[in-house]
């Protein structure tokens, strides 16, 4: 496949737009296409959070906004309620089972504890890291390339801090090798 099309929800504070920005970047780096279309409620915390992202090998991506994604990523219960619609009948999704309980069962839905993951690295605010490491594994086994190592080569264009860099990094490796399991 030579496009993946990538729905991220949460709500104000989990990350999203952040996660889509380092997915963005990390696709311009491998010399991709991209475009992302990052869209919130006013009331910023704890509000609708959601990011609509398109990767392409090739050229042509029409529109960031797509009723086919093929990737959804759900930080919440609300988000994956909302935003689930969005997603094609064969879509892979990524949620996080820390915060969203009793969903269909079904060998397409990856379940991942990326709270508690995060938490045991050292701060819960890396949960949208350790989803990253996780998206980017997907993308590489059933899409194209887009190994770990080009997401940790982006962090520092979403996050400054030295410290949160390394915790960043910690999470997307993590994710990455839970995706493994």
């Amino acid at each position: 496949m030579d496009i993946v099309r990538i729905v991220l929800g949460g709500s104000g504070g989990q990350g999203i737009l952040t996660l889509g920005r380092l997915l963005s970047y990390s696709a311009i780096e491998k010399k991709y296409e991209v475009s992302c279309l990052p869209t919130y409620s006013a009331e910023m915390r704890g509000g609708y959070i959601y990011c609509f992202v398109t990767i392409s090998k090739k050229e042509g991506i029409f529109s960031p906004l797509s009723e086919n994604c093929d990737i959804g990523v759900f930080l919440n219960d609300m988000s994956y309620k909302m935003l689930k619609k969005y997603l094609k009948k064969e879509a892979f999704v990524i949620l996080n089972s820390s915060l969203i309980k009793n969903t269909k069962k079904n060998e397409k839905n990856i379940e991942i504890p990326a709270s508690e993951i995060a938490e045991e690295i050292g701060d819960i605010r890396i949960t949208n890291m350790v989803i990253g490491g996780a998206v980017s594994r997907l993308i590489t086994e059933k899409f194209f390339d887009f190994e770990k190592e080009i997401l940790i080569s982006q962090i520092n264009k979403v996050i400054q801090d030295e410290k949160n860099i390394k915790l960043c990094e910690d999470g997307i490796k993590k994710g990455w090798q839970y995706l493994k399991k």
